[in-house]
């Protein structure tokens, strides 16, 4: 299918589809079998780039639960013609106003178009980035872990979608080496600057990411080391009540203790002294203090 231009414009909805058109040309250039070549093997992102040639695929959506579900645009970029598969039509239609007179002008006004709508899911992005963090502001649990891992995991996919278009910003003057002017097009700018931006908000996210997996570590850290403390406490104040009672316990014959009037009360006050007397001691050492106090809830401090 073309498209009125300046230039020829050769769309085709599916991989299928080129190769029927492939086969039925007399002749095909060399640089396309190799596009298309690779089309077959490949559902992912690639970029190729030869002298005034540039020719790949892109990956424009992403299921971030199940990475094998996309979906891409395969392009095919030269002097004098645009090739394009997979581009939805509503993309075509507001390219129009760009009034592009070249093939890599209509490439990267594509490109622009494309990441525009990003946007939007960027913001969904950040709305609920936000919310989590009110939330563990609040209170850190154990299924907090379980909440930032989902968030990292969205930005992860982000990352993925945008970075490929960063490679063609560098790409396409690569390709197009003696061709100076184009750097200066307006949709190639204005691609290298949503690029530019998109990059920025993920990589502020990610940091945002990175401090909510740390303070949520450090505190899963410093509840096991409570824990921790606590047990060992309980044995060390126990410890006497044990030792002393594994000794009354025993069943030899010769035990003076046994036949004395007061050994019971005896007893009991030298396992409630020596209880005493390490908890005590434990206590002025500043052992038996909290590690660590979480913050109140809001809802509790209101009341």
């Amino acid at each position: 299918m073309e498209f009125n231009s300046q230039f020829t414009w050769h769309r085709y909805p599916t991989i299928f589809a080129y190769e029927q058109y492939v086969s039925d040309l007399p002749e095909t250039p060399s640089y396309r079998l190799d596009w298309l070549n690779e089309l077959r093997a490949k559902d992912m992102n690639f970029t190729r780039t030869e002298l005034d040639v540039l020719y790949g695929s892109i990956v424009t959506w992403q299921n971030p639960v199940d990475r094998s579900d996309r979906r891409s645009i395969c392009y095919y970029v030269s002097e004098n013609e645009l090739i394009t598969i997979g581009l939805s039509d509503h993309i075509v239609s507001l390219i129009e106003p760009f009034k592009t007179s070249t093939p890599f002008e209509a490439f990267y006004a594509i490109l622009a178009l494309q990441m525009n709508t990003y946007f939007t899911g960027i913001d969904d992005f950040e709305t609920e980035l936000f919310s989590r963090q009110d939330e563990l502001r609040g209170s850190i649990n154990e299924n907090s872990l379980d909440s930032i891992f989902g968030l990292r995991d969205t930005i992860e996919n982000w990352s993925d979608l945008i970075v490929p278009f960063q490679e063609l910003i560098l790409a396409g003057p690569e390709a197009f080496i003696r061709h100076t002017d184009y750097e200066e097009v307006l949709p190639f700018r204005l691609a290298e600057k949503r690029v530019a931006r998109l990059l920025m908000l993920i990589e502020h996210y990610q940091k945002d990411i990175e401090v909510l997996l740390d303070l949520s570590t450090t505190v899963s850290n410093f509840r096991g080391n409570e824990i921790m403390k606590a047990l060992t406490i309980f044995t060390a104040v126990a410890t006497p009540m044990m030792a002393l009672g594994a000794i009354w316990g025993m069943n030899f014959k010769d035990m003076p203790e046994l036949d004395w009037k007061y050994g019971y009360a005896a007893s009991l006050s030298l396992i409630f002294l020596t209880t005493g007397g390490i908890f005590y001691w434990m206590k002025r050492r500043g052992w038996l203090g909290a590690l660590v106090r979480m913050p109140e809830n809001k809802q509790k401090r209101k009341k």
